[in-house]
């Protein structure tokens, strides 16, 4: 049968060995024991295939585990839901802590009725008072759920370890979902106390019977009808063998020894220079002289140094404390177990201050490592969800942590329409609720990969894709560890678009050629462009400006073209031109310049400038200043034609 151990069942697997028994006190030190019983309504409800409920299961291995304890041992009966319905405050002490048969405790037990609600935390503390808090005892529940009266039983054991440090804390869970046990496995290190998972009535009575064997409780032979005395520990043999240095280490000084520590032995005069280092295993003999050495132990991110004594007579035996525990993280997209895509895992340690210092980073979801003891701040992320759990390690024990992040991944693509091509040029944005915000949203993320992929909590989020002056907008529900692949799909037509230098010019053929898609209107801007003689676009369904040009002159036409039917089409421009030389007049050499309608400067005279360029037809005039007059010469020029002009020619 597997159950649950106070010894957490992850050590298994980087350890070889189980933790030790919790350490046994005389019965002059056990204290009161108060039975807490679950009287919540579900306590009715059946277990695995058994037909008896959990209730009457649960009465019937408590008459069985105490039908051996003496008359002396002082026992109490506690219960919570069992009176009123709904009522968060039902917790009842049915019988106070006492000696005396305990058969009573049983027949007790028997007149409940489970019916109400289940404060786990306040019966807890209610517990506690019944404890005298210098002499120490055991709170034993015996349950079916976690708190659901708005209580954290982890405080509470907390709390019960400051006002009764001597007392300590036994659940045993009687058909408890997993992640609730992980979740109370923080009485283990606060109260020095064990949690245990019965899913059957044979579980449920080994649970209990190995609950109060580790309370200590004073027992009978039934046989005899004397008291069994509780067992003392056996002093330590003394060591035998040649003399050296036998060496091992562990999480406690109680601990059994690591199977795999590090070592590393210098002696004390000189630290910094190892006799032996590197070692590894679980018992190692070295053949020391006698005299002072320094013994470092390392495990996981753990390690501690102290200085010993080697005899010349007999073998020193030393166990290095490491004074550390085992972390287990477990981090999952959700509850059914999902992995994660990309997490980003940060271990800090927290100081008496709360500052935090990062002592391991990585990206690994599921992670075994010992840590030493302190208070951790353990914090995974994955895309924009991030959740943070604080941590005590205790010496010798093992803490879980089980992070479930409520993430959903959505794959985002878009599509020029319906069954088209995929597009390239998209953007995409992600909006969520905030009520905090002006317009009601706020963006979390965005992206212009065309296929972006996003990890986000789970919740609803508006999509906003864009392409060029096109969008698309959805509202997507993102459900925990769900993939969603939204395809946003564009009204978009085709536009195709030819632009090429018409006539005999050949010259502005070798100039690079822009197209401009703008809207209709003559102050509308730029929607799309393209370099060469060639465009293809995808547009929304309008009307719209084509412009062509050649880089550098100021050959340009411009077409209309209407897309609002939704079917696309096609754009042939011509760029026509012809081309002007200007040429020296009388021999002399005089500054001139060429405009065109508009009074701009299409060419000039000048140092490196050319005499003969291509321009589009239209209406020029050139400039030549002389002596004490400027000259104009207005002239036309023709597609296709070729003229020279003179410099200063009337």
């Amino acid at each position: 049968m597997q159950r649950l151990r106070r010894s957490l069942p992850f050590f298994a697997l980087l350890l070889t060995f189980s933790l030790p028994a919790l350490p046994a006190v005389g019965a002059e030190g056990s204290g009161p024991t108060i039975i807490v019983l679950d009287g919540s309504g579900s306590m009715w409800g059946t277990i695995g295939t058994e037909r008896p409920s959990k209730f009457d299961l649960a009465r019937g291995a408590l008459r069985e585990a105490l039908s051996t304890a003496s008359p002396r041992a002082r026992l109490g009966l506690m219960s919570f839901g069992q009176r009123r319905r709904a009522d968060c405050s039902d917790v009842e002490v049915v019988a106070p802590p006492e000696g005396g048969p305990a058969d009573r405790i049983p027949s007790l037990a028997d007149k409940l009725n489970p019916k109400g609600k289940g404060p786990l935390g306040l019966a807890l503390r209610e517990a506690a008072k019944q404890i005298p808090p210098d002499q120490g005892g055991n709170i034993i529940v015996i349950h079916d759920g976690m708190d659901n009266c708005g209580q954290d039983p982890c405080a509470s054991a907390a709390d019960i370890a400051k006002t009764n440090p001597k007392t300590r804390v036994f659940l045993i869970g009687f058909g408890l979902e997993k992640s609730d046990l992980q979740r109370l496995q923080c009485v283990v290190p606060t109260t020095n106390g064990a949690v245990f998972d019965a899913k059957s009535s044979a579980e449920l009575g080994e649970a209990l019977a190995e609950t109060l064997t580790l309370a200590n409780l004073e027992r009978v032979d039934p046989a005899t009808g004397l008291a069994v005395p509780l067992p003392k520990a056996a002093p330590a043999p003394n060591p035998a063998g040649a003399p050296g240095l036998r060496l091992s280490a562990a999480l406690s000084p109680e601990g059994a020894p690591l199977a795999a520590a590090v070592f590393s032995v210098a002696k004390a005069d000189t630290p910094n220079a190892p006799v032996a280092k590197s070692l590894r295993g679980r018992d190692l003999a070295l053949d020391l002289d006698p005299g002072s050495y320094v013994v470092e132990a390392r495990f996981g991110q753990a390690s501690a140094r102290q200085t010993v004594e080697v005899a010349a007579d007999k073998p020193t035996v030393v166990k290095v404390s490491l004074g550390a525990g085992l972390l287990k993280l477990t981090a999952r997209a959700d509850k059914s177990g999902t992995a994660l895509t990309n997490p980003f895992v940060t271990i800090s340690n927290k100081d008496a201050g709360g500052a935090l210092r990062p002592v391991w980073v990585g990206r690994e979801a599921d992670l075994e490592m010992v840590f030493p003891a302190g208070s951790y701040q353990v914090r995974v992320r994955d895309g924009l969800a991030e959740q943070t759990t604080d941590v005590t390690i205790a010496e010798g024990a093992g803490v879980e942590v089980n992070p479930v992040l409520g993430t959903g991944r959505l794959e985002l693509s878009a599509v020029a329409a319906a069954n088209g091509a995929a597009l390239s040029d998209v953007s995409y944005t992600i909006d969520e609720d905030d009520p905090d915000s002006p317009q009601g949203r706020r963006e979390v993320a965005r992206s212009a990969d065309p296929t972006a992929s996003f990890t986000l909590p789970s919740g609803t989020y508006y999509v906003t894709a864009r392409s060029g002056v096109a969008e698309t907008r959805e509202r997507i529900a993102l459900g925990s560890g769900g993939v969603i692949k939204h395809v946003a799909t564009f009204n978009l037509v085709e536009l195709s678009v030819n632009a090429r230098p018409a006539g005999p010019v050949a010259g502005a053929a070798t100039r690079p050629i822009l197209i401009r898609i703008l809207g209709e209107a003559q102050n509308a801007g730029e929607i799309a462009r393209s370099s060469g003689g060639t465009g293809v676009f995808q547009l929304p369904p309008a009307r719209y400006r084509v412009e062509a040009s050649v880089s550098g002159l100021n050959i340009k036409t411009l077409g209309l073209v209407d897309l609002s039917n939704g079917r696309g089409g096609s754009v042939q421009l011509a760029l026509e031109a012809g081309e002007v030389s200007i040429v020296g007049g009388g021999g002399s050499v005089r500054p001139w310049r060429v405009k065109d309608g508009t009074g701009r400067t299409v060419m000039h005279s000048g140092p490196g400038m050319s005499s003969s360029a291509q321009l589009a037809p239209g209406r020029y005039v050139l400039l030549t200043d002389a002596e004490d007059r400027r000259i104009e010469q207005a002239f036309d020029l023709k597609a296709g034609e070729r003229r020279q002009l003179a410099v200063g020619a009337p």
